[in-house]
């Protein structure tokens, strides 16, 4: 037997039997379960791992030097900078000044979930950003796991507040087709209609080059994206292949693209060797690309100067699905426009449109079978 299970008052004390060590002293560790169940699975686990020698290593690592091993050893090779960039965010910054000193093989379930309560609670996170810091510590954990530094990953014990769904805000096409008016020979008009346009991503609006703007073949590819990890500037490939996806350019949109690219070439003509040519489309009069959060930042600053109803760049995107799935297009065409890694995705985020749709074709059969007479539309 590995070990043995003792009801402690209403907690159940699950002891790991490690054998004896050079002198004969028996080896013994502790663990605290909450019911009878859990630790029953503790001791199985415990029992499967010593048979096929996988029991933990003995150490007195802290949390806070675990996490900066995982970061050194793991994340450092295999994520990309903006994720390496959120995890160091969160360790640093929530992690490690309420975790850190616990010794990681003493880590239980309660530990992580008081965490959780205390970031809703006293630092009133949301539960959605709970659930990243919950999938960091999870990574975290499951390396841990298979480099034996842990028995078990205690974050898959722990409970998660309900996250909420986000209802991105949309204009009407009246209001798109107002905006685009005004965005008319403005420094926005290009990002605009992209994103309102064509629902492109301002990462992507801030990634594309001329070389992926083909005005013979009327397309533009999405092939690079710019985003940020910090102060850093980060440039790579979509996440998805999906992402990666050529649109058609209308007479409209490449009128834009036209006259942006013959303002272009006459700031190069006056500047010339001051000018910076990154072959980017959307950038300063200098030719240096703005900063990614800077498009975000000019387009807040343009709906307030012009008395639009405020809402986010990305939400133009929310209004491209939402103009086109009321036009009767098909999902699976706005799902492949919009760049979506699958037609589930498409499905989760656009919801409301359903219930919306839903709602007026019930109300139709009410007013069809004499039911109701004044449900609107």
């Amino acid at each position: 037997m590995a070990g043995s299970i003792t009801k402690v008052g209403l907690k159940f004390r699950v002891t790991l039997d490690h054998g004896v060590d050079g002198n004969g002293k028996r080896l013994r560790k502790y663990v605290t379960a909450s019911t009878e169940e859990e630790a029953k699975k503790l001791l199985t686990e415990f029992e499967y791992n010593q048979q096929r020698n996988l029991v933990v290593q003995t150490t007195k690592m802290t949390i806070g030097e675990f996490l900066s091993h995982w970061m050194d050893n793991y994340v450092k090779y295999n994520c990309e900078e903006t994720t390496v960039y959120g995890y160091r965010n969160i360790i640093d910054k929530h992690v490690v000044p309420y975790l850190g000193h616990f010794e990681l093989q003493k880590l239980q379930p309660i530990h992580v979930q008081q965490y959780y309560k205390f970031l809703m609670d006293e630092k009133r996170l949301s539960p959605n950003t709970v659930h990243k810091h919950h999938a960091c510590i999870r990574k975290a954990l499951d390396y841990g796991l298979k480099q034996q530094f842990v028995y078990r990953n205690v974050s898959d014990a722990v409970s998660l507040p309900k996250k909420k769904r986000f209802k991105g805000q949309t204009y009407t096409r009246e209001q798109l087709n107002t905006l685009l008016d005004n965005a008319k020979d403005t420094q926005l008009e290009l990002p605009i209609f992209l994103a309102g346009y064509l629902g492109v991503r301002r990462e992507e609006i801030a990634g594309l080059e001329w070389s992926a703007v083909d005005f013979d073949d009327r397309v533009i590819r999405i092939v690079k994206v710019r985003t940020s990890a910090g102060a850093v500037e980060v440039v790579k490939v979509p996440k998805t292949e999906t992402s990666r996806r050529t649109l058609y350019m209308t007479d409209e949109l490449q009128a834009v693209f036209l006259k942006t690219k013959q303002y272009q070439t006459e700031m190069k003509r006056v500047l010339g060797d001051e000018y910076v040519d990154t072959d980017y489309v959307y950038v300063q009069d200098s030719g240096k690309p703005y900063r990614v959060n800077t498009i975000t930042e000019q387009f807040k600053a343009f709906l307030k100067k012009n008395g639009f109803p405020s809402i986010r760049l990305h939400d133009l995107r929310h209004t491209f699905a939402s103009i086109l799935y009321d036009e009767g297009v098909d999902l699976k065409a706005i799902s492949e426009a919009l760049g979506h890694s699958d037609l589930g995705t498409t499905n989760k985020i656009y919801t409301h449109l359903f219930d919306d749709t839903h709602k007026k074709t019930v109300s139709a059969m009410s007013r069809a079978l004499g039911r109701t007479k004044d449900e609107k539309n």
